[in-house]
Parts: C-alpha cells; structure tokens; sequence
C-alpha cells in the first residue's frame, strides 16, 4: 500500500535549542512512523504525550527540529528555501492533508455555513463553478447541506465540527487528520463527528489519522498508535493494543469500559477473552461462558 506520510526520525522542541542538547525537551523525540494511504488510525496519548504536535508536524503547522515530515513524498521542510517556494509547498502539502481542530469556533471564519465551506478552495484559487460543486458535495457528505444557509453560532458543537470538516473536504485532501476534534463536544456530538469521520473513510477511502482522548473512539480504529513522552510506545490493532492493559495504564491511559468489565469478570473466575473491545463482544462471549 502506498504511504502518504511517513516521519523519518524526527524530533521537535517548543523551546529554543540549546548548545547543550542533552537539555533540551522534547515534545516529540525520535519519531519513526509510516501512514498508508487509506488507513484508519487513532492516536493515543495523556496530555503532554507529544500526540498533537505530531499532527501539527503532519501539515506543516511545525516544522521538526531533526529529521524529516514526508507527505506524499514531499518534505514539509527544505533548508535554505526561499519565502515564495516555502509557501509553495506548505500549500502544496495542506491540499494533502487536512486538519480539523478541537475547537470548531477557531476554524468557521465565515457568517453562513455554505460561504465558510467556499473559503479555503477560494483561497486556493478554485473557479467559481467548481468552488460551487465542492461545496454542495462537501456539506453532504457531512450531512450538513440542509443547513447550508444557517449560521454557524447557532449550530450545535457537533454540527459546527461538521462544518469544519466540510470546510477541509472542500480542498479534496488525501488526509484528514483531526486534533482531539471531538474533545468539547458532548456525547451525541461525538458520535455525530465519529460517524461523520467512518463515513469518509468507507466511502470516500480517505486516510484518517484522528487524535483522541476516548477509548471508545479508537477501538474503531485499523490501528492504534500510542505515544508517550514524545516517542511512540504501542503501534498495533485495536486488539494488540488494549490486549495489554498494564502497560496502558503505565503510561496513564485506560482501556475500553467493556475490556475493563471482561477483565473484572475474569479475576473472579469467569475467564474472558483478553481481547475484547466493545459491549457486543463482552455479551456474546459472556452467554458463552453462562451456556456452557
């Protein structure tokens, strides 16, 4: 499968590097990881982990500190470039990979949906015909044409969300990477934005790398990836990952409530698989047990 990012080494630091580097912090540190085209990940990490500067650094919001962001092949950074080629190619690279931040207000810079879903492929320099099109299939695709007149203040997080999301769709990206983008919504809004996301993903084969503090959220994920301190400490399925509470909660994460629940049940002599991820899996293998 074709990769569409890939993190050669790289490392970032929000403070100033020092000539002693030994003292430096690190928000992201060492990082080798390869993305597929069409992969569905989650990323996982307690606050401070390093996981949303590593989405930063996948559109060139940052720029590492050593070694090297490829998008599409494409370096996010070159040293000795001029301002006009840098910019060139940082646009270059946000037309492959999209991101969607936590907060929706922060990204809806218009007064009615539809002209704020137009803003970014007018930036880009998009005929009007077509601005019109991406626009209408955008807000579908979201379930959010309807509302294409409304203004966004009134919308509720979750729509706004799907707004934002629109918004990126609007520029055709590859990838659509979201930043903890469900974060302050409640839990319809959640799963308003999460269906949204697995939508995309099915029909429109667009890769998604989504960064989330809920476990829920990431068992739907192909893989899970999970950093800490700056380095990644867990890359695998859904069922690798959570098969392995212990070293989870070392690093001060949990595991889903169902796998939580079938390890419960197990310590008391009902011995549940290790690998179970939701409430469907934990009855099934329950009735099981009960059955026999």
């Amino acid at each position: 499968m074709e990769e569409i990012l890939r993190f050669d080494n790289v490392s970032f630091s929000y403070d100033e590097i020092t000539e002693d580097k030994a003292k430096t912090e690190y928000a992201v540190k060492n990082v080798s990881l390869s993305i597929k085209k069409g992969e569905y990940i989650a990323i996982l990490g307690h606050n401070g982990s390093g996981k949303s500067t590593l989405a930063k650094l996948s559109n060139a919001i940052l720029m590492p500190d050593e070694g090297t962001v490829y998008v599409e092949g494409i370096p996010t950074f070159v040293v000795g470039e001029t301002e006009e080629v840098e910019l060139e190619r940082t646009m270059k690279i946000r037309q492959h990979v999209g991101m969607v931040f936590q907060n929706p207000d922060n990204q809806i810079v218009a007064t009615i949906v539809e002209e704020d879903v137009a803003f970014g492929p007018e930036n880009l320099g998009v005929d009007p015909i077509e601005i019109r099109k991406r626009v209408d299939e955008s807000l579908k695709a979201v379930g959010m044409y309807e509302y294409r007149g409304h203004e966004p203040h009134k919308l509720s997080g979750g729509q706004k969300q799907r707004v934002a999301i629109a918004g990126i769709l609007a520029m055709q990206p590859d990838c659509l990477v979201l930043d903890e983008s469900t974060a302050m919504l409640d839990p319809r809004g959640r799963r308003e934005v999460m269906n949204t996301v697995r939508k995309l993903h099915d029909e429109l084969s667009m890769t998604v790398v989504f960064i989330t503090h809920f476990m829920d959220e990431a068992v739907t994920a192909d893989r899970v990836v999970v950093m800490d301190e700056g380095s990644v400490i867990m890359d695998g399925t859904p069922r690798e990952v959570f098969s392995n509470p212990e070293k989870l909660r070392s690093v001060g994460l949990d595991v889903p409530q169902a796998t939580e629940f079938s390890n419960e049940l197990s310590k008391i002599g009902l011995l549940m698989p290790n690998d179970i991820l939701n409430a469907d899996e934990c009855v099934t293998s329950l009735s099981t047990l009960l059955e026999e």
